[in-house]
């Protein structure tokens, strides 16, 4: 998604978020009608002091990493960080899963497919292998498609009027109620239609954040409600994940820098020649911990976004030059096979959030997260 105090891995996954993509919404001419962009998500906790570190050559420069061996499958290497979910509920409608409420319970939504007024939150548990509906949303899917969840509630917003709603529902299910509204920030265009900036949320600290994802500044209000202020020195931060809010490097995934905690008011130092994630971060074919005590050789390229702060997608390479996707557990050092490429056929579409990655596999979703958070 380190000198550091002992409880700050709980301290930073308290409370989840589902960070958009960096851009705008396209405003239609339906005022309540929003296309929102999303990409994966990381969480992030403070490192010791920036460890020296002496980076290799980007992937880019160095060439591929050529492997003996493309790894063995996923469900042989790591069986338990696998979880099966049906893609349908009972009825029948494709359930699209978002985030974990808790470490059984998957937060989901089931939308029919085009435009529909009436979405609906769904949690499936593991355990049982049971589904529950929760609410339903008066809105079309797009904003319920970026939520966040802590303190006992779902978060997301909605715009309609010219005006961010932040909603609540109980994690247990309920109505669905606005806790706050203020005025979006539009690029007004009278010939294409305005573009409705969205919002990042989090939730934490028995309090709702959210920062725009133009002008940045996190604003922050109670679960109950009431009024919205500006969290003190956040001005032009975005929310990168509770309690995390900072600077976005250009491209992606390109990290976060001058990470602040809303919680604690801590200010980050950033490590120079390396893209950090929460624990990580990754320079040429090195993964080297924020406290500078472990560096990992990466048994493969092109790391991406890292997930429940121990997952990272690669590219392996080997000797006969076949290609696979392949997921490494920064938490163990094993490495397992997601598909192997296939220049005939096309890849399934692998999907990240904050603690999960997750894909369609016939009538499943293959979930891939940590159990025991």
């Amino acid at each position: 998604m380190p000198a550091t105090p002992p409880d700050l891995l709980r301290q930073v996954t308290a409370g989840r978020i589902r960070r958009g993509r960096l851009g705008p919404m396209l405003a239609t001419a339906m005022a309540t009608c929003l296309a929102i962009g999303v990409a994966s998500v990381v969480t992030w906790r403070p490192p010791l002091p920036s460890p020296a570190i002496t980076a290799e050559p980007a992937p880019s420069t160095a060439g591929p990493r050529i492997v003996a061996e493309i790894a063995p499958p996923l469900e042989q290497v790591l069986p338990s960080v696998i979880t099966e979910v049906p893609r349908k509920v009972p009825g029948g409608e494709a359930f699209t899963p978002k985030l974990f409420i808790d470490s059984r319970t998957l937060l989901g939504y089931v939308s029919k497919k085009g435009y529909d007024p009436a979405p609906e939150l769904w949690a499936y548990h593991v355990e049982s292998q049971t589904f529950r509906h929760l609410a339903t949303i008066d809105q079309p899917i797009a904003p319920v498609d970026a939520p966040a969840v802590g303190d006992g509630v779902i978060a997301w917003f909605k715009y309609a009027d010219r005006d961010i709603h932040i909603m609540t529902v109980p994690v247990t299910g309920g109505t669905p109620r606005t806790v706050a509204s203020f005025p979006a920030e539009r690029d007004v265009d009278k010939v294409n239609g305005d573009t409705i900036h969205r919002v990042d949320l989090a939730v934490g600290d028995g309090s709702i954040y959210w920062s725009s994802t133009k002008s940045g500044g996190v604003h922050r209000v109670p679960v109950a409600g009431g009024e919205p202020s500006l969290v003190p020195g956040t001005e032009g931060l975005r929310i990168f994940s509770w309690p995390w809010a900072g600077r976005f490097r250009d491209g992606w995934p390109g990290g976060l820098t001058s990470p602040v905690n809303l919680s604690t008011g801590e200010r980050l130092e950033d490590p120079s020649q390396t893209r950090c994630e929460v624990t990580w971060c990754f320079t040429g074919h090195q993964a080297i911990r924020r406290d500078g005590r472990q560096v990992l050789d990466l048994p493969g390229d092109y790391p991406r976004s890292v997930v429940a702060e121990r997952f990272v997608t690669l590219r392996q390479v080997d000797r006969q030059g076949r290609q696979a996707r392949v997921i490494f557990d920064l938490a163990t050092s094993k490495v397992g096979r997601l598909w192997i490429s296939d220049d005939r056929k096309a890849s399934p579409t692998l999907y990240t959030s904050t603690e999960m990655f997750y894909f369609k596999r016939g009538a499943t979703w293959v979930v891939i997260h940590d159990p025991d958070r």
